[in-house]
């Protein structure tokens, strides 16, 4: 197909613009989301906590909490996904920092390793899923409004 045969400018389909806000919620955060994950699943080995009883308990959450995580950081990098992605990481990095008084992590200092890594990944989790979520509706708040300054460049 030749330049001439090229469709006019005005009829090709153009994908939406894409804005700060939504760039940000579906780049960087989503690549912190995965990393958190990846974390969740060596963390144990790189601190150097045990994996019998109890600090088993700690690395078995970390481990599903981990899986949900990643899976969900992957979807999002493969296709945008909407607030219910947010919600997830959010109950997963919230039952991180709850986990340790939930479950009993034990009293020990590999116990206390585990604690402060669940804790420490977990408001990781919270924060990234909040900022995404603020991100999120900024996005949306923009594109319900209407354009009010494009009246009248119809016909060019």
């Amino acid at each position: 197909m030749s330049r001439g045969d090229a469709p006019p400018p005005h009829s090709r389909v153009s994908p939406p613009p894409r804005t700060f806000a939504r760039g940000l919620r579906n780049e960087p955060v989503t690549a912190l989301m995965l990393i958190a994950s990846l974390w969740l699943f060596v963390g144990a080995w790189v601190l150097g906590y045990p994996f019998n009883e109890p600090a088993g308990d700690a690395h078995l959450t970390e481990i599903i909490i981990g899986i949900v995580v990643f899976c969900v950081a992957v979807a999002r990098l493969v296709k945008p996904r909407g607030r219910a992605s947010d919600l997830v990481v959010l109950a997963g990095g919230a039952w991180l920092i709850v986990a340790p008084f939930a479950v009993s992590y034990g009293d020990t200092a590999a116990a206390d390793a585990a604690r402060v890594n669940d804790i420490a990944v977990g408001g990781v989790l919270v924060v990234l899923s909040a900022v995404s979520l603020i991100l999120a509706r900024t996005v949306s708040s923009r594109s319900r409004r209407p354009a009010a300054h494009s009246g009248g460049r119809r016909g060019r």
